[in-house]
């Protein structure tokens, strides 16, 4: 009878289990959004070339905040496909991590001439941000 009674508690213990994993993802995503919602270089698909290195290091602080080693970031500008990436790549605990932002641009401002000349020719730029 005993083993009859541990097979539900074992049951709502699984259950519990998904329950807060499901909540640890929604915050997850939900403190993701909120980081690249709140990016100063981009508003309303204006990209202001001179506000990416404040965004870039407020994300490293947040990384930082929550324990990761960062290891460095690297920006990404499409012409093609009309966005821009900022990916940031983290280690905690031996294990390297690529966090990803990634926004949608229409216009870009306050553009170095050696940059834009890139992206014109190119359609493409990718940036190693040494901070």
């Amino acid at each position: 009878m005993t083993n009859q009674g541990s097979i539900p508690d074992e049951l709502k213990k699984i259950g519990e289990t998904v329950e807060k994993s499901s909540h640890k993802i929604k915050d997850a995503v939900e403190k993701l959004f909120h980081k690249t919602s709140n990016l100063l270089c981009v508003q309303d698909g204006l990209l202001d070339f001179d506000l990416i290195e404040k965004d870039v290091k407020r994300i490293h602080t947040d990384m930082k905040a929550t324990g990761d080693e960062v290891l460095g970031s690297h920006l990404i500008l499409d012409n093609e496909h009309n966005f821009m990436e900022i990916r940031t790549y983290t280690q905690k605990d031996d294990k390297t991590f690529v966090n990803t932002v990634k926004v949608e641009v229409k216009e870009v401002t306050n553009i170095p001439s050696e940059v834009k000349n890139e992206l014109e020719e190119k359609g493409r730029v990718e940036i190693i941000l040494e901070l």
